[in-house]
């Protein structure tokens, strides 16, 4: 019976997942909705080498093996049983031939074990596949279950979609007469767009985006400049342990977003009423010939003027503060400029996911010199408090809106940072940021977790 009603749920979802995304999706307070739950939980011990190669460590190398499927992620694979809720599967040999060079080379880490091989009959399917639920099961002469497997993707698709290493136009980018979205997620079953056109406004329309099978990236062409409007994707992906799931997320990669990054905004960062006046022709001043000759100052921009009482307090810990030329820190910089010091080297500027963009707590710790109740009271807040070092990127590619005068509106922090840029100029000093692309904020089903949202 349980077999059946798998067998039943697996038919429904797979053509139900292809249901167009309703409007409503676009307005739910959920950043989340599990359209088929499956909360079997598989380690993922075997590794795809490439687009048809799988190795997995300590299985034997006699074994029998088939690697089952479900477009609506029913597969329920348990051990001493038949495999239940896959649409279908294929079986898989040992590969009596040696791993490609570059493959073995990519995974030399991966311990011994047999390396599986895809039919060639069955690679034109492997795309596909990739969208669906996957589990690799050893199974005995009786079909039952002896060890069941997720497996670990990357190698695959970077085979696959090796062609995605081209796509230049990732994100929104608008024009005079139309607007273009893309999104790199070839594991989606689906993905829809939703377009707003302010920072709170309910959704105007969702539009559903299109697969180029050769990169793996879904995409949509608007006939109109979107410009100024927000956006975001309803992404249907199963994810291990959790089932089909349409995650509504932001784009991986925003030029800038709404507060606390609920959408992403939509903006040509050369159009005119981005750049502050002089933002064409400004240059970093001409003081290095060789990187030996940099003199470099970190700055944390919320600290280099919260206390500063000759900044206006609504600039305090802003962007905007740098364009106080006679407050004490500008005034600091400049001396330092002029004793030779040839660059502000900014602590992580981009979208930190720590900081609450609206609403942070501003602890006013209190007591003895030797006492506890300091620390106390800041670890009350830790979470929700103003200050972060930044280490926390949720969008590398848009600048932290709570340094912003209004971080609502994904204009005004474009122009302020660029106001900033300019003024350290101005004193004297180049200007560089702290990027770390190994740093990510958070990961799997959280709701700030972007990438593994995508493509988990």
């Amino acid at each position: 019976m349980r077999k059946l009603h798998l067998a039943l749920a697996a038919a429904s979802l797979s053509t139900s997942a292809y249901a167009a995304v309703p409007l409503e999706t676009c307005n739910g307070a959920l950043f989340q909705e599990v359209l088929h739950a499956n909360g079997e939980q598989l380690d993922a011990r075997a590794v795809w080498l490439d687009k048809r190669l799988v190795r997995w460590p300590g299985a034997p190398s006699d074994g029998a093996y088939r690697l089952y499927h479900s477009p609506a992620a029913s597969v329920v694979a348990r051990v001493g049983g038949k495999v239940a809720g896959a649409a279908g599967s294929i079986k898989l040999d040992t590969s009596l031939t040696a791993v490609p060079q570059a493959a073995a080379e990519r995974f030399k880490w991966v311990a011994a074990g047999p390396t599986l091989r895809v039919a060639d009959a069955d690679l034109a399917r492997l795309p596909a596949l990739h969208r669906e639920q996957l589990v690799l099961v050893q199974e005995d002469a009786r079909g039952m279950v002896v060890a069941a497997t997720r497996i670990q993707s990357a190698g695959a698709l970077d085979d696959l979609y090796a062609a995605a290493e081209g796509i230049r136009d990732l994100g929104a980018t608008p024009a005079a007469k139309k607007t273009g979205f893309k999104l790199w997620a070839p594991t989606a079953r689906q993905v829809a767009l939703c377009t707003y056109d302010g920072p709170t406004a309910t959704a105007n329309a969702v539009h559903a985006m299109k697969l180029d099978e050769k990169t793996g990236a879904w995409s949509a062409s608007l006939p109109r400049d979107l410009s100024g409007a927000y956006y975001k994707y309803a992404v249907d992906v199963v994810v291990p342990g959790a089932g089909l799931v349409r995650n509504l997320v932001t784009d991986p990669y925003s030029v800038s977003l709404n507060a606390d990054s609920k959408r992403s905004y939509i903006a040509d960062l050369d159009a005119p009423h981005l750049k502050p006046r002089g933002w064409d022709d400004t240059r970093p001043p001409a003081t290095v010939q060789a990187p030996t000759d940099m003199v470099i100052y970190e700055l944390h921009v919320r600290d280099f003027s919260l206390i500063d009482e000759t900044v206006p307090e609504s600039k305090r810990g802003k962007y905007t503060a740098f364009s106080e030329t006679n407050s004490n820190g500008m005034k600091h910089l400049r001396a330092l400029a002029q004793a030779g010091l040839t660059d502000v080297h900014l602590l992580p500027v981009y979208d930190i996911g720590s900081i609450p963009e609206v609403g942070c707590a501003m602890p006013q710790p209190s007591g003895a010199p030797d006492g506890e109740s300091q620390q106390a009271l800041i670890g009350k807040t830790a979470h929700t408090d103003c200050f972060n070092w930044g280490y926390d990127p949720q969008h590398f590619n848009a600048v932290e809106g709570s340094y912003a005068s209004d971080p609502q509106d994904g204009a005004r922090r474009i122009v302020e940072f660029r106001e900033m840029v300019m003024n350290l100029h101005n004193a004297g000093l180049r200007v560089g940021t702290d990027v770390v692309y190994n740093h990510t904020f958070i990961a799997g089903q959280e709701e700030k977790s972007i990438l593994d949202r995508v493509v988990p």
